[in-house]
């Protein structure tokens, strides 16, 4: 595989270790029937699903299904000729039995951040705070430390959330940002922490080409076009609202307008600032790209990765990435990096 560094696919293993309740350590290689673990745009969680014999693992007298239960931790790493290194740590979320010939069950195991998905809370929060500040409170309530890399952003207005989950809180403060400023971010657990940074922070980018690439695939569509964007001011009384301003960008496709409410918080730059933001995020045909490959354990969401596969040249960045580990394969899926 081309890049800074090159990796010998066959060389590529996995370890799973679970950690009992009791604090005891089992390698489950032997009892693995399928191993896949994923990480997906708009989520914050890494989620792993698992399939296993239910046999006795090393010395224990016990068959595996009593010994991996809920809440128990499990690691998966990988190796590839240079050392071993943790791919995901997580908690048993989901637990089935079948009962059949083969005894087999599965486990769904997911990184700390589930929590967040799953969680609801009250907050407020006072005009002129920043980004970092608002996150680092939240995550400060939940015990997960935040590590904020992304050079963007911004000053909030008065935020106020009212029975949200924690992670929707906090795809909503970061997708401010990204509305106001255009460029996107990636969420994910890394070393024991939130962290919250640009695209394409990765030091080795890998090429894939027609040789070490299975399949692409790359869709348009015009189903989510943003051509106009029309600022809706505050309303009155009878209910009545006035156009504040009207953004338009490519009219090449037609009209395709979309709406931003602005209320007493929002003043009219910052509107516009977002309507900019939209026509740059959406102000083309939208592109979907799936990429199958050769499995590369450590490739993360928010990765940047070189094509020249298919009818995809250039560098993009991973928003999603499939990893199976019986297949030895991954699934990814790619956005274009914008020219400057």
């Amino acid at each position: 595989m081309a890049g800074d560094k090159s990796i010998d696919i066959a060389l590529i293993n996995y370890d799973v270790e679970l950690i009992t309740e009791k604090g005891k350590t089992y390698i489950l290689n032997d009892a693995l029937l399928s191993l896949t673990w994923a990480e997906q745009d708009g989520q914050l969680a890494q989620k792993a699903t698992i399939g296993l014999v239910n046999c006795k693992v090393g010395e224990s007298k016990h068959k595996l299904f009593s010994l991996a239960k809920l809440n128990c931790i499990i690691r998966i790493y990988g190796k590839w000729g240079s050392g071993r290194k943790k791919l995901l740590e997580g908690s048993i979320w989901e637990w089935q039995y079948t009962h059949a010939q083969n005894k087999d069950f599965s486990i769904s195991v997911y990184d700390p951040l589930i929590r967040l998905q799953q969680c609801k809370d009250f907050k407020y929060f006072s005009k002129g705070l920043s980004t970092p500040a608002i996150l680092s409170n939240i995550c400060s309530d939940w015990g997960i430390p935040l590590n904020y890399q992304w050079k963007k952003q911004i000053t909030h207005e008065k935020k106020v959330f009212n029975g949200e989950t924690i992670s929707n809180m906090i795809i909503k403060l970061l997708n401010e940002v990204k509305n106001q400023t255009g460029e996107k971010y990636t969420a994910l657990y890394k070393n024991g922490k939130l962290v919250i940074s640009g695209y394409g922070t990765n030091k080795d980018v890998y090429e894939f080409t027609g040789k070490n690439t299975i399949s692409t695939s790359d869709k348009l569509s015009l189903e989510n076009l943003v051509t106009k964007v029309k600022i809706i001011g505050k309303s009155n009384d009878k209910g009545r609202s006035k156009v504040d301003a009207v953004v338009n960008g490519n009219l090449k496709y037609g009209v395709f307008q979309e709406i931003i409410k602005r209320d007493s918080d929002k003043n009219i730059g910052k509107a516009k600032a977002e309507a900019k933001a939209t026509l740059q995020d959406r102000g083309q045909p939208e592109e979907s790209i799936q990429v199958n490959a050769p499995d590369l354990p450590f490739l993360r969401k928010g990765d940047a990765v070189e094509m020249s596969a298919g009818n995809l040249n250039g560098t993009f960045y991973v928003t999603g990435v499939s990893h199976n580990a019986t297949s030895r394969q991954m699934t990814m899926t790619l956005i274009r990096k914008k020219s400057a």
